[in-house]
């Protein structure tokens, strides 16, 4: 099973997505990351790096990419962090918008996942927290389907 989360600059919420469904979902699951509107080989932001790093996760290798149709056709599920991002790629590609969820409302678990972009550590930890739970949440509907 292949796993795409999106978020705007992939330097913040979907590298820490990755990371964290890389530590919770099964081991034969590929999970990647990209953004909209990514700047290509942009380093993750160091608060993000920093947040992860707490919980013993490496996030300083961390490239970012920029999204592409062609990794939407590859994956089985597409995770965007707003709905205002499953929206836009849903009318941008919408050959794909069966695949591509908003991550919390498809969980049923909360709304949006406010970009932490500039933040204290304090907010990206806290976002963190939120992404934590929702992957977590994620690994254990996956292992019901």
């Amino acid at each position: 099973m292949k796993i795409l989360f999106v978020c705007t600059g992939n330097t913040c919420r979907s590298p820490m997505a990755q990371k964290l469904a890389e530590k919770y979902l099964p081991g034969e699951c590929e999970i990647f990351s990209a953004g909209i509107h990514a700047i290509a080989n942009e380093q993750a932001s160091s608060q993000a790096v920093e947040v992860l790093k707490e919980k013993g996760i490496d996030l300083s290798g961390h490239r970012a990419v920029q999204l592409s149709e062609e990794m939407l056709a590859a994956a089985d599920y597409v995770f965007t962090m707003t709905r205002s991002q499953e929206a836009y790629l849903g009318n941008l590609f919408p050959q794909y918008r069966e695949k591509i969820k908003a991550l919390g409302p498809w969980l049923g678990s909360g709304g949006d996942i406010l970009d932490p972009w500039g933040g204290s550590l304090e907010i990206y930890r806290s976002c963190l927290k939120e992404l934590e739970a929702m992957i977590r949440a994620l690994a254990l509907r996956l292992e019901d389907s």
